[in-house]
């Protein structure tokens, strides 16, 4: 049996996951662009040099390793994304806090979200735990 990309019209085989073509990836980058250009909420503060310089701090700090992903899942994953502990929707104060911020790869950071619907506060005080933990075997500094 074969599958037919709605993208590039391309015919591979279904033991295949996605188009050889790479055209998920590019489906994806499309719609993460449309999505910054046009509804991402507080634009001008992702695009502040503020919390440009906080984001490579995080990034840093955790030297780029999801944290989720390492303690909860006990898998060594590259980060993408930083991640506010405390919502900008809930205090926009802590926005520009590195305490309040965690590294994480695309796949813990929706996983967390899902959490957050279901029990904000106790996936709240588990991400803080893992901070904690990192803190002490890396002295808070990365790798």
């Amino acid at each position: 049996m074969n599958r037919i990309c709605p993208r590039c019209k391309k015919v591979y085989s279904y033991s295949l996951k996605e188009c050889p073509n790479g055209c998920i990836k590019k489906i994806r980058a499309e719609s993460n662009r449309i999505y910054d250009r046009c509804q991402r909420e507080n634009q001008d503060f992702y695009n502040s040099k503020e919390w440009k310089r906080l984001r490579e701090s995080c990034r840093n700090k955790f030297s780029e390793l999801c944290l989720w992903s390492l303690y909860k899942h006990k898998r060594v994953r590259k980060g993408s994304l930083v991640h506010h502990i405390v919502p900008l929707s809930e205090d926009k104060s802590k926005g520009l806090v590195l305490t309040n911020l965690v590294y994480l790869s695309d796949e813990a950071h929706r996983e967390i979200h899902k959490l957050y619907e279901t029990d904000q506060v106790e996936t709240i005080k588990e991400i803080k735990e893992f901070i904690k933990i990192w803190e002490v075997e890396y002295g808070g500094g990365g790798i």
